[in-house]
């Protein structure tokens, strides 16, 4: 799924290589008009990374080929990034000359397949006219939600919709898969992407998906539609007529090398905060000045779980029980280690939390959230360090 950042010149070239005259609605498309469904590869880059959908309208008749997608968004929306992380921003449908979209494919290196749709001339004209109307500027705004509204779930829903019969797609399935087994192998390569997903989204990805909601993912959706079936009366057709490719991909994914990737970057960590932790304990001096970068960091990871989950409108960040680690009263409660006196609530605070990491670490195959077990060797620094702080601290207050 594409989330591609688009400025005003961008929007006004295509709107000058293209007029809305040449596709107004309720133009009549010719019997050679042909409607497919374009995969793309995924890329190298976060919005790139799940691959992304298009519809092409092509009528050689009318010398009309162009792209219609609903992944587009305006990065110069006033307050861009507070509207993105909030779930607020608008996406959009919007349309590019096939040449153009098939170039910027190249550019990528990135793969494009086409599934021709074989639908009958009505039902053409019905869909094509249904994406004019979507281009309306007053249709064409919509709140994506990554799971449950966006490229893909879009173009598969606005082609159900305009199909005089019944879209029939293959329910079943071998193994039920979570929105987890769908999304992971996109990530495999990228491990701090992957990290990164698992921490900001929460048991909604856990949940098991059902075939249709498969289609989320232009891959899954493309094989959704290879597979299903138009109910016209007593004659059942396939949806698709034929499929090609169009580019292959040439594009390496890169992947992160073994000693850059989270789990052992933190593998490290923990290793120097484990042995700096066994010489500072028999020590008069402490190391306070670890912790609070450690539970400093782990407490706004915390209040940034929080706003996921409570203050924006995506449905798949909340809840999300990494909070159970990632405190948000750990910022800013850990600098009261760096006070002279010690603190009795301190001292409870971290003892409270010395027996939750514990049973984290204990049950952690069998919790109802999937951890990322990259964070895994991070949670067991979290319990050593807190070890060492109750011990500091109970010396303090003997």
């Amino acid at each position: 799924m594409r989330l591609k950042s688009t400025s005003f010149k961008i929007l006004l070239f295509l709107i000058l290589t293209i007029t809305i005259d040449n596709f107004a609605f309720g133009q009549k498309l010719s019997q050679n008009a042909e409607i497919s469904l374009l995969t793309c590869s995924p890329g190298d880059e976060l919005y790139s990374l799940y691959g992304h959908s298009a519809l092409r309208i092509k009528d050689t008749d009318n010398k009309l080929d162009i792209v219609f997608g609903y992944g587009t968004f305006n990065f110069n929306t006033p307050n861009f990034y507070t509207k993105f992380a909030r779930g607020k921003l608008d996406y959009m449908l919007s349309y590019s000359p096939t040449d153009r979209f098939k170039q910027e494919y190249t550019d990528d290196k990135r793969g494009i397949v086409e599934q021709i749709l074989k639908l009958d001339s009505i039902e053409k004209q019905q869909l094509f006219n249904a994406l004019v109307s979507n281009y309306k500027p007053e249709n064409r705004y919509y709140k994506y939600d990554f799971l449950f509204d966006n490229c893909s779930t879009r173009i598969r829903d606005i082609v159900k919709a305009n199909i005089n019969g019944e879209l029939v797609f293959n329910t079943k399935v071998t193994t039920p898969k979570s929105f987890w087994n769908l999304l992971d192998p996109f990530m495999a390569k990228s491990r701090w992407i992957f990290l990164g997903i698992h921490l900001a989204l929460g048991i909604p990805c856990d949940d098991l998906a059902t075939p249709y909601q498969y289609m989320f993912l232009p891959d899954n959706m493309m094989d959704g539609f290879s597979e299903a079936k138009i109910i016209r009366g007593n004659i059942k057709t396939d949806l698709v007529e034929s499929t090609k490719i169009i580019l292959e991909p040439r594009i390496q994914l890169h992947t992160t090398v073994w000693y850059k990737r989270p789990v052992s970057v933190f593998g490290f960590i923990t290793i120097i905060g484990l042995f700096l932790s066994l010489y500072y304990s028999t020590k008069k001096k402490n190391l306070f000045v670890l912790d609070t970068i450690l539970f400093g960091a782990s407490g706004l990871l915390g209040w940034v779980i929080i706003f996921l989950w409570f203050f924006t409108d995506h449905q798949a960040t909340g809840p999300n029980w990494n909070i159970i680690w990632a405190f948000p009263l750990h910022f800013p409660l850990v600098f009261t280690l760096l006070r002279k006196r010690a603190s009795l609530f301190s001292y409870y605070y971290f003892l409270l939390h010395m027996v939750v990491l514990g049973l984290i670490l204990a049950i952690w195959p069998f919790f109802p959230q999937s951890f990322p077990n990259e964070i895994l060797p991070f949670i067991v620094l979290l319990l050593i360090r807190s070890i060492y702080i109750i011990k500091k601290l109970r010396n303090k207050l003997i």
